[in-house]
């Protein structure tokens, strides 16, 4: 190593921090001039007014959609719809468990001849959630392009949830993985127990889904780059290809393989291929990776699925692209050696990431996948929201009043508090340790 290199290590470091000091101090100046000037604050204050009532707007657009059986949507869309009714009506008894099992559950909640009213339920059910999901941040720091995305899921949820679905219950495992803000053994444990009680009822992926989130949950508890990260999410793929043969005895795409053996893209447009035909453990490495990227950047379904997919597609675009962007500016105002996000927010990433690990195995096409990721996107709703500046202070309202709080002051949220002690170092070197005080962020456990 040269002598030059270390200097120009430090060099990029130092100028990494001075752009994050940066941003702290025109955030600082921000909101110095929101408070100055009454036309910005009001605008920033009509913010989460304006986007409530549209939420509001687009949440009775949906019911009433779904009141008037959802006119202008293609038949194809109410496939597991027609499952479940021919179940309740015993008209298919080869039906296999999970259906048998939800069609239960509308038996038991009295819906199973009541079409109109079990789609108003499962809409229903999914903006409570949803509505839980925002309450866990503070509106206020919600940016345009937030409400855009939770109106989009309002959307989605009118088209998947406005049915008979088995995706009912999918939401009470989102609503336990999000209803846990703080940290301790319950908030650990909630998720977990919810995903493990929907796979024994529903869905048995979701054993792998629940496994591959504590084993996300461990790895991404310390500050991860985005090169850790992907190489975490590399190496649970390559761990999978090689436990599948030798545990299960298939490769990793296997399943996916024999569910599309007889579909064509003619009969499903939306069709998963593979990207590389082949067999064995790196075939199914691959095109199972590939199929992960295709969900974060859905260009398959841009080509293939129509309209509806092209708008949902780049739906997905936004929301992927605002969580990077959201997680890469709480790095760069987080202090060197401090925890990037919450244990709150570690748990939805985890979760967000197992779930796409697990339905890039098994999703037979990409209208499925989408099916079944809309209960999902309350979690990167949440996640999203959490990330804004200001968003982690609502958390006062979920557990007993900080001191900040009771003498009137503005409490210091976990995104602000990182900003403020990058710039209480450069004031600690300049006027001494006691300028530099700063409340702590909160523990990334």
């Amino acid at each position: 190593m040269t002598s030059g290199q270390p200097s120009a290590h430090l060099t990029r470091r130092d100028a990494a921090r001075a752009r994050a000091e940066a941003g702290a101090h025109r955030a600082v100046r921000r909101r110095q001039l929101t408070r100055r000037t009454p036309v910005i604050g009001g605008r920033e204050r009509d913010r989460p007014l304006v986007g409530g009532s549209l939420l509001m707007i687009a949440s009775l657009l949906a019911l009433a959609w779904v009141a008037a059986e959802q006119p202008g949507l293609p038949g194809h869309f109410a496939n597991d719809e027609g499952t479940i009714i021919s179940v309740n009506r015993g008209t298919f008894t080869e039906a296999d468990s999970s259906f048998q099992l939800i069609a239960a559950v509308y038996r038991w909640m009295g819906l199973a001849e009541l079409p109109t009213l079990a789609a108003l339920v499962g809409v229903a059910s999914y903006l409570l959630v949803l509505t839980v999901a925002i309450s866990r941040t503070r509106t206020t720091t919600a940016e345009w392009v937030d409400w855009a995305i939770i109106i989009s899921c309002v959307a989605l949820a009118a088209v998947y949830h406005g049915a008979y679905t088995k995706d009912l219950l999918t939401v009470g495992a989102v609503l336990a993985i999000i209803a846990h803000r703080g940290r301790g053994l319950s908030a650990e444990l909630a998720p977990v127990a919810a995903m493990l009680l929907y796979a024994q009822g529903f869905r048995t992926y979701w054993f792998l889904v629940a496994g591959l989130y504590l084993a996300l949950r461990l790895a991404l508890r310390a500050r991860r780059g985005w090169t850790a990260t992907v190489a975490v999410v590399l190496v649970l793929y390559a761990g999978l290809s090689v436990v599948f043969p030798l545990i299960v005895g298939v490769d990793l795409d296997h399943y996916r393989l024999t569910v599309n053996e007889h579909r064509t893209a003619e009969s499903v447009n939306t069709l998963i291929v593979q990207f590389f035909p082949g067999a064995g453990t790196v075939s199914g490495f691959v095109n199972s990776v590939l199929t992960f990227a295709s969900f974060i950047i859905p260009i398959p379904l841009m080509l293939r699925g129509g309209a509806i997919y092209l708008v949902v597609a780049l739906v997905l675009l936004v929301i992927w692209g605002s969580l990077i962007a959201a997680i890469r500016s709480a790095r760069l105002r987080a202090p060197r050696g401090s925890s990037v996000l919450t244990a709150f927010q570690n748990r939805l990433f985890a979760a967000i990431l197992a779930f796409l690990i697990v339905q890039s195995i098994f999703e037979p096409d990409y209208g499925s996948f989408l099916r079944h990721l809309t209960p999902m996107l309350i979690v990167a709703v949440c996640l999203l929201l959490s990330l804004r500046p200001g968003a982690a202070g609502a958390s006062a309202r979920w557990g007993p009043p900080s001191a900040a709080s009771r003498g009137g002051q503005r409490p210091v949220d976990t995104t602000d508090a990182a900003a403020t002690r990058t710039s209480a170092a450069t004031r600690a070197q300049e006027n001494g340790p006691a300028a530099a005080s700063t409340p702590a962020a909160e523990s990334a456990w």
